[in-house]
């Protein structure tokens, strides 16, 4: 009686330490360069459209920030929108309230001193908390994609 009590508990630690490692992944994936932002946004747009992704959206965020709050002072921090329409038709067959989730959000980001950070989102991550399993594996694509760019810079 003892041993099976043991199992359930082991298997127990083991099911909940597996799932707090999942809980734990990073929703994004970031690189640090050096460069102008301007620079870095050319160089990261050009890996990204090598896998199939265009530009959707730009928004400069501490321009628009600053015209609302005309005090405040802040770095340049892009936020683009990308899409690769082949996998954004995928994920609206499977589920057509995805457009919440798209466009895929890159961020570019002046850390000073010339060195930029280029953040992408996880998909995987972020699909995964939906719970449906055909979305997970599309996410998973383009994650792999968002890697390969990202090593590409």
């Amino acid at each position: 009686m003892k041993n099976i009590q043991l199992i359930i508990i082991l298997t127990g630690l083991f099911f909940s330490t597996n799932a707090i490692a999942q809980d734990n992944e990073n929703y994004y994936m970031s690189k640090t360069m050096k460069g102008s932002v301007d620079e870095v946004t050319q160089k990261t747009l050009t890996a990204l459209k090598e896998q199939g992704f265009g530009l959707i959206t730009e928004i400069d965020m501490d321009v628009k920030l600053k015209e609302k709050l005309p005090d405040i002072e802040m770095k340049p921090y892009k936020i683009l929108g990308v899409c690769n329409p082949g996998f954004a038709h995928q994920t609206l067959q499977v589920e057509e309230n995805i457009g919440l989730f798209l466009p895929c959000k890159v961020l570019i980001k002046d850390l000073g001193n010339g060195a930029v950070e280029v953040v992408m989102v996880n998909p995987s991550v972020m699909m995964g908390m939906l719970g449906k399993p055909e979305l997970t594996e599309i996410a998973g694509k383009v994650t792999e994609k968002f890697k390969t760019a990202l090593e590409n810079l």
